[in-house]
């Protein structure tokens, strides 16, 4: 009795230790930004940054978006023949609004120093009203946000100063996100929709992630 007893108190620990899985959500991704930096001379420049951002979400019992356990970001771009990606982990978190009329999802994070730099992240999108198949079947369908918009906004005044602006939109891949929660296939995995969809994909396209030495 004490043994069993042992082995729940057990098992009941690593589940609290265990990073939590829920479903996946795969969403393309695009920046437009501004950027002026000044050490002594003033200089503009803009630019477009392109990627994917790779969502575990949890939902709960009604198919509505819970939390978000785990983000990350894989951008890529190309240099004369050159064509690089690099991943970058993220923290977000979410929130939906319902006033009644419309629910709305608001991606929100916000990092730095608070004194000598400041990042925040703010982009929302109208949940579709009927839910979707994400890739569990028919029968367990979720509510997802198919386009989130909005602003990403940088400030750094530490030796010189460097304000970013961009406007950014995240649209869902929906088939890759049915094939990342699909049992057969992806089964939920974080990983498995990173390297074996996203960046495969970026691979097959002669896309490479620059070797640090």
């Amino acid at each position: 009795m004490k043994t069993m007893l042992k082995l729940v108190m057990l098992l009941a620990v690593l589940a609290i230790c265990m990073p939590a899985q829920g479903e996946i959500l795969i969403y393309s991704k695009a920046y437009h930004c501004w950027e002026a930096w000044q050490i002594l001379d003033w200089n503009t420049d803009e630019w477009t940054q392109r990627g994917y951002l790779v969502l575990d979400v949890s939902y709960d019992e009604n198919g509505e978006i819970d939390a978000i356990n785990d983000a990350e970001q894989i951008e890529f771009e190309r240099d004369g023949r050159d064509k690089f990606y690099w991943q970058i982990g993220e923290e977000y978190i979410i929130e939906r609004v319902d006033d009644g009329d419309e629910v709305i999802w608001v991606l929100e994070q916000l990092s730095g120093d608070g004194e000598f730099s400041a990042e925040i992240v703010m982009l929302k999108g109208k949940a579709r009203a009927r839910f979707m198949n994400i890739g569990l079947g028919r029968d367990e369908q979720r509510e997802v946000a198919r386009v989130l918009d909005g602003y990403w906004l940088y400030l750094s005044m530490g030796m010189g100063v460097d304000k970013q602006m961009c406007t950014k939109t995240l649209r869902l891949q929906g088939r890759w996100t049915k094939l990342a929660n699909d049992p057969e296939v992806g089964n939920q995995d974080f990983e498995f929709a990173i390297f074996e969809i996203v960046k495969a994909w970026l691979e097959l396209r002669g896309y490479e992630e620059p070797v640090l030495e």
